[in-house]
């Protein structure tokens, strides 16, 4: 928000084209090798071998990439200034919690052992680091050159507190190792195929801008993206804390319909109070958040955000196939969001501008979505809900939020939502009881979750 005021909107667009040109290419570095090394991880603990093979090899590919990246700039038209900066971003992949490749992966044994605490610890300390050397942005008149150094090396203290709180809780030690690198490579190509598409169907519209409409709507689309993409960390959140027990239970064949029920409750609900509650405020909104210059990204913002209820319900899917070592479908899926979202791109940007690129997106996520029930009712992954409830729910949530935006101011509709949301959901009993108490579970409150729920 402070860097968007700072610099000007054609610089802010700038930035994240070229922030989304290295989160394309990372997804090589990725190699979608993490969520395999976590199943794995999952059910050895004490086994680094694996973990240190998708290491070296990260470490690897972040090298061909970065080398070929420079062999090929030139050729595409890239100014000196654009090379320059990239090449500086492109240390995010290593150091970055943002841009989740090298740090993703070292999370794996705090994600394995429910102790997550750690690794967000260091990216709360990263953002920190950032906050205060961009608020000096304001003093010393820096421009984009020193955003972009400071966005990239703000990650460097969290990235070796990293490696030090591996060793000190796990007796970790790195060792280059590729033995098992033949069969991680085969595991991961399917997920491969899928990263590697997923971040182009989520960074390529805004190369699209970039390129049809200019730096300035890039800018305008970017603050969109960056108002609604970052809540994947809500269900990244629930799934690193469930995927464990997931595994555990399908290798002990243990059923997982009641837990399954229970994420895809929550994973629907918040996606869609955030859509709902955007949506009735979103310019008053978008403006505060980041000043008049960015109003026109109102309505994009709000179709994206109801991108989100469907994203939401995908993310979740995909780890359900990959516990279930069904990750090929998951490439099939990326495969069809991209070649939807690609051609109604090429229809609507050059029209619409980012008002296109939002709605094209948003068309993709729902086939996505379609495709996705598909694959889990042929596997008999299913899930048992009563569908009425979420009408009602769903229906009365929107009515109600409604009438309280047209009523009230933003400070006192931002006051009276989450209160009311909390009274709807308890009164169409949209979580039953048994669910609440796996809530409790999950978070080791179950003694807490008996004296609440013995008065619900």
């Amino acid at each position: 928000m402070i860097v968007a005021r700072a610099l000007s909107v054609a610089n802010f667009g700038l930035f994240s084209t070229l922030i989304a040109i290295v989160v394309i290419l990372s997804k090589v570095v990725d190699f979608g090798v993490e969520p395999i090394v976590f199943r794995e991880f999952a059910k050895n603990k004490n086994d680094f071998s694996l973990f240190n093979t998708a290491l070296t090899l990260r470490f690897i590919l972040f090298l061909v990439v970065f080398f070929f990246f420079n062999l090929v700039a030139g050729v595409l038209n890239f100014s000196s200034e654009e090379i320059f900066l990239t090449n500086i971003l492109f240390f995010t992949i290593v150091f970055s919690s943002k841009i989740v490749v090298i740090r993703e992966l070292l999370a794996t044994p705090f994600k394995a052992n429910l102790k997550m605490h750690y690794p967000v610890s260091m990216a709360i300390l990263d953002q920190l680091t950032l906050l205060l050397l961009v608020v000096l942005m304001y003093y010393i008149k820096a421009e984009l050159l020193y955003f972009i150094i400071v966005y990239t090396f703000s990650n460097l203290p969290g990235f070796i507190l990293m490696f030090f709180f591996l060793h000190k809780k796990f007796n970790y030690k790195f060792r280059i190792n590729l033995s098992n690198v033949k069969w991680l490579i085969k595991q991961s190509l399917p997920m491969f195929g899928f990263v590697i598409l997923i971040t182009i169907f989520l960074q390529m519209d805004l190369l699209f801008l970039k390129y049809y409409n200019g730096s300035v709507d890039a800018g305008i689309y970017s603050a969109a993206l960056r108002l609604t993409m970052p809540l994947s960390i809500v269900p990244t959140a629930i799934i690193t804390t469930v995927f464990p027990i997931l595994v555990e239970k399908i290798s002990n064949k243990i059923s997982t319909d009641k837990l399954i029920n229970f994420i895809f409750k929550i994973l629907y609900a918040s996606a869609l109070i955030f859509a709902v509650v955007f949506m009735f405020k979103a310019k008053a909104i978008v403006t505060l958040v980041w000043g008049n210059n960015y109003a026109a990204s109102a309505l994009p913002t709000t179709i994206l955000f109801w991108l989100q209820v469907f994203l939401f319900i995908n993310f979740f899917a995909i780890f359900m196939l990959i516990a279930h070592d069904r990750q090929f479908y998951n490439f099939v899926y990326s495969a069809i969001l991209i070649s939807i979202n690609l051609v109604l791109d090429f229809i609507l940007i050059p029209q619409y501008s980012f008002e296109g690129a939002a709605i094209a997106k948003l068309i993709a996520g729902i086939a996505g979505f379609i495709f996705i029930v598909i694959i889990l009712k042929k596997f008999k992954i299913n899930f048992s809900l009563k569908i009425i409830i979420f009408v009602i729910w769903t229906f009365l949530l929107i009515f109600v939020v409604w009438a309280i935006a047209i009523l009230t101011s933003l400070l006192l509709y931002l006051i009276l939502v989450p209160g009311i949301i909390i009274i709807i959901t308890l009164l169409t009993k949209f979580f039953m009881k048994e669910e609440l108490f796996v809530f409790f579970k999950l978070v080791h409150k179950e003694k807490l979750g008996k004296r609440i729920l013995r008065f619900k």
